[in-house]
């Protein structure tokens, strides 16, 4: 693990050198460089990934104030400049790490080869932006203790707790150490976000990844977002709104087949000899 300064804020990564492209995986809100961890045993030992941590989250420097898509697919881009990694990368992200991978793609064209978006979360339900506010209030004032009901048994149900409850157990810990302050602003910042009418502009491959029992982002949400998204593809998952510890196997295989795709579109045409 490292950090690195960036736009004022000190962030925390941890990059894995490898193969490229390099895969770039952007964790949720109220998640850290770990969310990843169970994927990351189910990837190729050769492939290079870069793991960036929101400011605000994890172990990155805190916020005290609201924050926006723009500017943390800002704070990745910089963080590959920081490592040195030029070449254009693949870049995906569970709910508003999603959104951020989006962002990315539309921000930084030239830097992304392709986008999985698992379970995005590009926006708030129509007329809900209230709900949000009173939500992010409501934890900068009470801390976490009363959200658990509110969103961590919403975004991990139990039947997956049951699977690996080991697992869980390390899922909430990090939860519970969260500053509230900053995650309170994530929410300011998602009711302040809508990205679904800039999905037009997409012209890198996507391919979405939907959680089958999501009660956030349920699979009509992610496949009104691919409707919208020129040649996007959809990939149903075994999970709930933590797409990445739910059906981490899955996961893998899908970003690994995607990495793929791209490596042999970018590869040069041999022409045969004679």
């Amino acid at each position: 693990m490292r950090w690195f300064e960036t736009d004022g804020v000190v962030l925390r990564y941890a990059v894995r050198h490898g193969k490229g492209p390099y895969l770039v995986l952007v964790h949720e809100m109220g998640g850290s460089i770990e969310s990843w961890d169970r994927v990351l045993t189910h990837l190729p030992p050769e492939q290079g990934v870069v793991l960036p941590e929101m400011r605000g989250m994890g172990q990155s420097q805190k916020i005290r104030e609201t924050s926006s898509f723009g500017q943390i697919a800002a704070d990745v881009a910089a963080l590959l400049d920081h490592l040195e990694i030029a070449d254009p990368v693949v870049i995906s992200g569970c709910a508003i790490g999603g959104a951020v991978a989006l962002r990315f793609a539309l921000d930084h064209p030239a830097r992304c080869l392709a986008v999985a978006p698992l379970d995005p979360a590009l926006n708030v339900a129509e007329g809900g932006e209230a709900g949000i506010l009173a939500l992010a209030d409501q934890m900068e004032a009470k801390g976490m203790t009363p959200m658990e009901p509110i969103l961590l048994d919403r975004t991990y149900p139990e039947r997956y707790r049951r699977r690996h409850p080991g697992h869980f157990a390390e899922v909430r810990g990090r939860w519970y150490a969260n500053d509230p302050v900053s995650f309170a602003h994530f929410f300011r910042m998602l009711a302040a976000s809508d990205l679904r009418p800039e999905l037009a502009r997409m012209r890198c491959p996507v391919w979405y990844g939907s959680g089958l029992h999501d009660l956030l982002r349920p699979p009509g949400y992610v496949r009104d977002l691919a409707a919208r998204t020129p040649g996007a593809q959809v990939r149903d998952l075994d999970a709930g709104h933590h797409v990445a510890d739910h059906a981490p196997q899955e996961v893998a295989q899908m970003l690994s087949e995607l990495v793929t795709s791209v490596r042999r579109q970018s590869e040069p045409t041999v022409l045969p000899h004679g």
